[in-house]
């Protein structure tokens, strides 16, 4: 789920941009979000790895 991740990392700089501008609560709620996005992206690749698995093993057997 790399699109994901993309963005993911987007906010990340950003929460890190704010952070050193001083701008604490802004960076905290980027960070929420690049967190979000980071676990989507994460629970989404081991479902499709997952799911690849299954289909694999159902057409070979």
């Amino acid at each position: 789920m790399w699109p994901v991740n993309i963005v993911a990392f987007a906010y990340a700089v950003m929460s890190r941009n704010s952070l050193q501008q001083g701008d604490v609560d802004g960076a905290h709620r980027l960070g929420r979000v690049a967190k979000l996005l980071s676990i989507v992206a994460l629970v989404g690749g081991v479902l499709i790895i997952i799911a690849s698995c299954v289909i694999n093993l159902g057409v070979y057997k």
